[in-house]
């Protein structure tokens, strides 16, 4: 009872006028930085720490969490419009939002990623406050057989969204394992197949590789093979229709409850959870022939 008082007694202060403007404020900016390929949140936040020296703390952090979310889903602008995923969560918001916009239909695509984003947003920020300690318990329980079984289940959701070879996607899927081995092991401090390059000690980071592997391919696609009239996905009207609402109402809960015991896991990462939630609306769907075409 405490807690949930705690939570009104923080709904009532953040709903204030002067803190709901820094609200906007954050997130005005961090979606203006966020559509930015391979500026993702947590360096959003960092560039922008400095504008809170004059700003009152309880302010700042409200406007902290304004740039988070906005960068959050800046990311998806340039997906659905550029297939130009900001970060690695966005990636499947790239394969189908940009081929709704290729069919005319990024206001919609644009619109459901906002609202889903919000709504899952809110929902995950009251849950977290309300199971904090229970959750802080069980990720403490976490040893190498947990994190194996959750590697084991990245594998499994991605063997499971591979498309329609089989080959390609298994050629793939190793091909990103071996990029991955690269670089200092965590554990042991020793370096992998970096050849003795020291800016590979680092590792290949994910988001170099997914702007890479879609930006470079869609800018090289519109180089070559130009639209005759010259558009390039137009932007439509944002308005949902009730079709349109009716099919993004229970996606929004499944990812939801999907995504909130991932975020609960130390380094349980954003990828896992967003391919699972499309594999399990891929397989949910009565609409499966419209996934992977452009009248998605």
């Amino acid at each position: 009872m405490d807690t949930l008082n705690l939570l009104m007694h923080g709904f009532a202060v953040a709903i204030t006028p002067i803190n709901l403007m820094w609200a906007l404020v954050g997130c005005f900016l961090g979606t203006a930085i966020g559509v930015l390929p391979g500026i993702g949140p947590a360096l959003t936040v960092a560039m922008l720490l400095p504008l809170t020296t004059k700003v009152e703390p309880t302010a700042a952090l409200i406007m902290f969490a304004g740039i988070y979310y906005g960068a959050m889903y800046g990311g998806s602008t340039t997906s659905i419009l550029m297939n130009t995923p900001g970060e690695s969560s966005t990636m499947v918001t790239a394969m189908e939002g940009n081929l709704m916009a290729k069919s005319g239909r990024a206001g919609p695509a644009l619109a459901t990623a906002a609202i889903g984003s919000f709504a899952a947003g809110t929902i995950a920020t009251v849950l977290l406050s309300m199971f904090a300690p229970v959750a802080a318990d069980v990720a403490l329980q976490f040893g190498p057989g947990e994190y194996f079984m959750i590697m084991l289940l990245a594998f499994t959701t991605v063997s499971a969204v591979l498309g329609s070879s089989l080959l390609r996607g298994m050629t793939s899927l190793f091909l990103g394992l071996g990029i991955g081995l690269i670089g200092m092991d965590s554990l042991s401090g020793q370096t992998r197949y970096s050849m003795d390059v020291q800016e590979l000690y680092d590792g290949i980071d994910i988001v170099v590789v997914a702007v890479g592997l879609f930006a470079v391919g869609e800018a090289l696609f519109n180089a070559f093979f130009p639209q005759p009239d010259g558009s390039f996905n137009k932007l439509s009207s944002v308005m949902m229709t009730r079709s349109d609402w009716k099919r993004s109402v229970p996606a929004w809960i499944r990812g939801t409850l999907i995504g909130f015991p991932f975020g609960l896991i130390p380094a349980g990462g954003a990828e896992i959870p967003t391919f699972l939630s499309y594999a399990t609306e891929k397989k949910l769907s009565r609409h499966k022939d419209e996934f992977g075409t452009v009248g998605a």
